[in-house]
C-alpha cells in the first residue's frame, strides 16, 4: 500500500491499471538545473516527446510535503508559478523524503529518490540526464552519490548519458561493478561521458529493444535490481573532452576556494561549466535529455510488448 503522501495523477494511474507504457522523469532539472522559464519549457518538451510515442509521462516532485507522480493541467499551472521562485525548493535524495514530508517542504527529486518513488508506484523505466557517482578527489571527501546505492537496491531501468562529466569516471565505474549494477551501452561499446558521446571505457552493448526486454526478464529472474542504460549524446551536440576536462578542473578548484561541497557542489560546477562554454553545455544537456527520453519511451513500450 502506498504512503498517503504519494499522489498518483489520474493519467498515470490509468496507464498502470491498463498496463500501458510509462516513463518517470526527475525534477531536480526543474528546481536546480535550469532557470525559469527554461525549466518549464524543457518539462513540456520532454512530456510531449513521451505523449507523441503513446507513453505516459510521470514527472515526480514534492510540493508542500506531498509527493506527486505525474501532473494534470491544473497542478502544472500551480507548479509553474512555484518554479518562478526556485529558492523554496530543496534537493531531495531518497534519504531526505521522510523529513521533507514531515516538514511539508517542496523539493526536486534526484535520481535516487525518483527511482524509489517510481518503483513504489509501479513504474519500471526512468529517464534522466546523467546519474551521480564518485566525485573527483573522493579520497579526501568520500563524496559518493546515493544514486549508486539506489541502483544496487531498486529494480528500475535508468536511461542516462552515462554519469555527470564532473565525476571521477573510472572510480564511478568501479563502484557500479562492485555493486553488481549492469551498465549497458545503447548501440555503443564505450561509456558515454555526458557531454561527450564516446570514451576509452569499454562497456557491454545492447543493440535493440527486443534484446533489451529479454535481458530485463533474465535480470529480474536472477534477482537483479537497478540497470543503467548508457545512451550517448547525439554526435552533433557532443563537446570536445579535452576542453571540458580543463574547464571541469577549474570549476572544482573554484568550488574548493569558495568552500562549496555536498548538495550544493554539483549545481555550482554545472553552472560554472555553462558559463565557461558560453552556454554550449546547456545545449548539450537539453539534447541528451531529449535523446534519453526518446529511448526510454522505446524501452518502456518494449517491456509491455514482451510482457516484462
Amino acid at each position: 500500500m502506498l504512503p498517503a503522501s504519494i499522489k498518483i495523477a489520474p493519467s498515470v494511474r490509468k496507464a498502470l491499471t491498463e498496463d500501458k507504457p510509462i516513463v518517470a522523469l526527475e525534477s531536480t532539472v526543474l528546481t536546480h538545473g535550469l532557470p525559469y522559464p527554461e525549466n518549464i519549457s524543457i518539462l513540456k518538451t520532454l512530456e510531449n516527446i513521451l505523449l507523441s510515442q503513446d507513453v505516459t509521462p510521470a514527472t515526480i516532485i514534492v510540493l508542500d510535503g506531498t509527493i506527486y507522480i505525474g501532473f494534470e493541467e491544473n497542478k502544472k499551472m500551480e507548479l509553474e508559478q512555484m518554479l518562478k521562485n526556485r529558492e523554496i525548493f530543496s534537493k531531495l535524495g531518497m534519504r531526505d523524503l521522510p523529513l521533507a514530508i514531515t516538514q511539508k517542504r517542496s523539493g526536486g527529486t534526484t535520481v535516487s529518490s525518483t527511482m524509489l518513488l517510481a518503483h513504489l508506484s509501479g513504474i519500471k523505466v526512468f529517464a534522466t540526464g546523467g546519474i551521480g557517482g564518485v566525485h573527483r578527489n573522493w579520497e579526501n571527501s568520500l563524496d559518493i552519490s546515493s544514486d549508486l546505492i539506489a541502483l544496487s537496491r531498486i529494480p528500475v531501468i535508468v536511461v542516462s548519458a552515462g554519469c555527470k562529466a564532473i565525476l571521477d569516471i573510472p572510480a564511478t565505474l568501479e563502484v557500479l561493478e562492485t555493486l553488481a549494477i549492469p551498465v549497458l551501452g545503447w548501440r555503443t561499446n564505450s561509456f558515454p561521458l555526458f557531454y561527450t558521446a564516446t570514451s576509452d571505457y569499454p562497456i557491454e552493448r545492447l543493440n535493440d529493444t527486443e534484446q533489451f526486454a529479454t535481458f530485463w526478464k533474465n535480470h529480474l529472474a536472477f534477482q537483479g535490481k537497478g540497470v543503467l542504460i548508457a545512451n550517448p549524446i547525439p554526435e552533433e551536440y557532443s563537446l570536445p573532452p579535452e576542453m571540458l576536462d580543463s574547464i571541469i578542473n577549474k570549476s572544482i578548484e573554484q568550488a574548493h576556494i569558495k568552500g562549496i561541497k555536498g548538495k550544493e557542489l554539483t549545481p555550482f560546477l554545472l553552472d560554472f561549466i555553462a558559463q565557461a562554454t558560453k552556454g554550449e553545455s546547456i545545449k548539450a544537456n537539453l539534447a541528451l535529455l531529449k535523446n534519453n527520453v526518446q529511448l526510454a519511451a522505446e524501452l518502456a513500450k518494449s517491456l509491455i510488448n514482451k510482457g516484462s
